[in-house]
């Protein structure tokens, strides 16, 4: 889980320091947090064994996202200095201090249930299919 987080982290500071350095946005937007956060949840949808420990795993991989999203969207509403965080097409047309509050309040709350919700979907088809392959190769 430690990996898995620091990664998130990573990408999303490279994020911040290849736009603040003006790498253009249709490149940067390729540096995703979320496509990180997307393998991470598979794995730990197939390598946790309870329900508890995937929802723990989906909070604790939101974390560092939420975190660095809302600081680089502070950053923007404390300097005026816009990032591909605040970027139009990111904020829905919402202000910079709604989309901050924003994606702390859907951190906390709506993002991890999501993904949790993804893990129990990849968890179970994981398992059935693992249990109907195991049924195809029994001897008979």
């Amino acid at each position: 889980m430690k990996a898995s987080i620091i990664a998130i982290a990573a990408v999303g500071v490279a994020r911040f320091i290849l736009d603040a350095v003006r790498v253009p946005h249709d490149i940067v937007k390729y540096v995703s947090m979320t496509a990180v956060m997307i393998a991470c949840s598979v794995y730990f949808a197939i390598a946790t064994g309870t329900h508890k420990e995937r929802l723990k795993a989906a909070y604790l991989l939101v974390l560092p996202y939420m975190t660095v999203e809302v600081l680089a969207l502070s950053y923007t509403w404390a300097t005026g200095h816009q990032t591909i965080f605040s970027a139009a097409e990111y904020s829905l047309g919402y202000s910079i201090g709604l989309h901050t509050v924003g994606h702390l309040i859907g951190g906390l709350t709506w993002e991890p249930l999501f993904g949790f919700l993804m893990m129990e979907i990849i968890w179970v088809a994981y398992t059935r299919g693992r249990s109907l392959l195991n049924i195809k190769t029994t001897p008979a």
